[in-house]
Parts: C-alpha cells; structure tokens; sequence
C-alpha cells in the first residue's frame, strides 16, 4: 500500500466513482480533516489528506482484542481504512445484506429529525415545524421568532408586561431543537425533553429554566444574573458556561458535564464545583465527581450515537428516544458491554446491524417494535 493508492480513493470520491464503501471511508476521514469544509477539495487538500491518513495509519497498527464490544471503533479512521483498501473487508462485513436481514429489517423506522412544541404563558401551543418563519408571538415585552435555519428566537423589545409569564418548549420522543434565550444563551434539547423558563428568563435577580430530560447549553457570560438550571431536584448554578445535563426520568443517575467555565451542582444539602472535563453524577443521595469523556456527553447535539462500555439496555434507551420504538427483551442478555460510533441519521436497522456484527445480540423490527434477544 503506498500513499498514491489512498489519494486515489480520494480522488474518487471528488470526481463521484467510487464504491458505497470507499465513500463512506474517503468522507468519513475527510470530514475528521476539514469539519468546516464541505466541497471543492483542490489536489493539495487531496495530498495532505492522504499523507495525515497514512501517517495515522503507521501509527496506529492493529487492534488489540479487548473485552468491550467494538462495533465502530475510534480508530475506523486508521485500521478499518486499511482494511478496505487492502480489500480486506474485515469492518464491512456488516454492510452486506441478506436475505435474513431483509425479512428481520423489513419494517424499518426512519430516525428523528428537528422539531419541538412551544407552549405559551396563554396556553398556545405552536408546531415549531408547521410555523412559517418569522414572528410567532409576543407577550410580555418578548417577541418569539422562527428564524430561516429553524432556531427559535426570543429578544426582549420592552421591560414592561408581566414577569412570571412561562414559555415551555417540548421535543417528542424522535425530535430535537436549539433555542436561543432572550440573554444570548444558546440551548439544544435532546429528544423526549421539556425546557420551561419565563419569557423574559429573569426571575429574582437569576435566569432561571427548569429541565426535563436532556439539554445542553451554551451559556452567556452576566455576572450580574447567575443562570440556573434545575432538573430533578438538582440545581447547577452557572455565570457563564458550556455544559451538559442529563436527567431523563427512566436513567438511574443525573449526569451533568462541563466543557467549559464553572458549574456549581447542588442536590439537597450537597454542593460540588466542577472543572472543565469533569462530570457530576447525582444518585439522588450524594454527587460524585469523576472525569468526562465530553465527545460522549455530547454526542447527541454532534448528531451521533457514542457508546462507551454501555450495556445494551443503556443503547436501547436512546434508540428508544430517538427512533419512538418500543424496546422488548425477550430473555436474559448478556452484561457485555459495547463500544463505538454511529450516526443518528441512519436508520434503526443500520444501528442494529453495527451492534448485531458482535453476535452477541439480535433485533427484530415489528412496527415500531424492537425485541431484542441473545
């Protein structure tokens, strides 16, 4: 194999003649390259390309065998590269359908997509996906917009009008939605999740929002007004940050993970600070801190699906959330654990084929039921 042979998948996949599987490889790495850049590689681009992918390849060897699960390893950048232009095919396995697989997957659920539920202090509800771009409403001083990108907008025109007049924003199950505030801050609801704040978010000196389920934000920097987020009892309380906080009702822990900033997080009478790249884990009875593995924490915002030795009832719950399926186990499955990547804009077979490729599970589609078997 020599550094030629990789530009020329590379060309390939510029000029549009290549196999599904080169072009899942070829833009996969292209992608890790130049996140920003989506077009228009010129013969540079192409030659530095392929001179990191070969350096990387050099570097990272074989994989080691290792008790966790590896459907779609880290590392696809390097070994699984090196696999299909050897025409080895040993990640890709999975890829090729049979005719098990069609009758297994023949009732396919397409995945989530954008979209939520505003509810106003008036009692209003609006489809964020059937409303026209544009001025949706205004109330108390608040004029709610739907921007061209879809975002929904809040921007304070006047301090007059009533102060407690509650806005709440909703995902259903398979859907997701970003949001900017009135103060700036930005935030992205995961799916099955409810945010509910005041539209003018001030309330007793604090911008406050209560949360439901899974939401990260982007907080704006004012000193002045700390910003609040309480979810099950829990409280982190920030100036100005970027973190994550899960606290879906069906997880055993809340998890909240900073990236950026401070973060106070308070359950009861406990009360811990964290750093970037720590994660609290709140088990309603103490708040332990540990390091995050944040690309994980956040995953779900990037569009991916990211197991790290999770079980697979943990992974079934989010492919619960974002394909609104129904989960049944029809016997005991084995406590492996699993490990990997995979894009939520797949559909549910293609997750389950990745996981299937171990042969320590199995998946029948019916409707939009799941059952799961060893």
């Amino acid at each position: 194999m020599q550094r030629k042979n990789i530009k020329s998948v590379l060309e390939k996949i510029r000029s549009g003649s290549f196999t599904s599987e080169e072009e899942m490889i070829g833009k996969y790495w292209i992608h890790q390259l130049n996140p920003e850049k989506k077009s228009e590689y010129s013969d540079e681009d192409l030659e530095r390309i392929s001179n990191e992918m070969w350096d990387t390849i050099g570097k990272e060897g074989a994989i080691s065998p290792a008790r966790t699960i590896r459907i779609w390893p880290r590392i696809l950048t390097a070994a699984a590269l090196v696999a299909i232009l050897f025409g080895a095919g040993l990640f890709y396995h999975n890829l090729k359908s049979n005719k098990s697989d069609q009758i297994v997957y023949k009732n396919d659920v397409a995945p989530g997509k954008s979209g939520a539920t505003l509810t106003l202090a008036n009692g209003k509800s609006i489809k964020l996906t059937e409303a026209n771009n544009g001025e949706l409403a205004e109330e108390a001083g608040v004029v709610i917009t739907k921007s061209d990108n879809g975002q929904l907008i809040y921007e304070i025109k006047s301090h007059s009008g009533a102060a407690n007049t509650f806005n709440t924003l909703s995902t259903a199950i398979g859907e997701t939605y970003k949001l900017r505030l009135p103060d700036g801050t930005f935030v992205w609801l995961n799916a099955s999740s409810r945010l509910t704040y005041t539209a003018k978010l001030l309330e007793e000196g604090k911008r406050s929002v209560k949360l439901e389920g899974e939401g990260y934000f982007e907080v704006a920097k004012d000193k002045s007004h700390p910003f609040v987020v309480e979810s099950r009892g829990q409280k982190v309380e920030v100036l100005g940050t970027h973190f994550n906080v899960n606290a879906y009702h069906d997880e055993p822990v809340i998890k909240t993970t900073l990236l950026e900033g401070r973060v106070r997080v308070t359950q009861h009478n406990e009360s811990k600070q964290l750093k970037p790249g720590e994660q609290s884990i709140n088990t309603g009875n103490h708040i332990i801190i540990n390091k995050a593995d944040t690309e994980l924490a956040i995953a779900w915002k990037n569009n991916k699906f990211i197991f790290d030795s999770q079980h697979i009832d943990d992974i079934m719950r989010m492919i619960s959330r974002w394909y609104n399926v129904d989960v049944i186990y029809t016997s005991e499955i084995s406590k492996e654990t699993f490990w990997g990547s995979i894009s939520r804009f797949d559909n549910v077979s293609q997750v389950l084929k990745k996981l299937e490729s171990t042969e320590k599970v199995h998946f029948k589609i019916e409707g939009r039921k799941i059952y799961v078997s060893p």
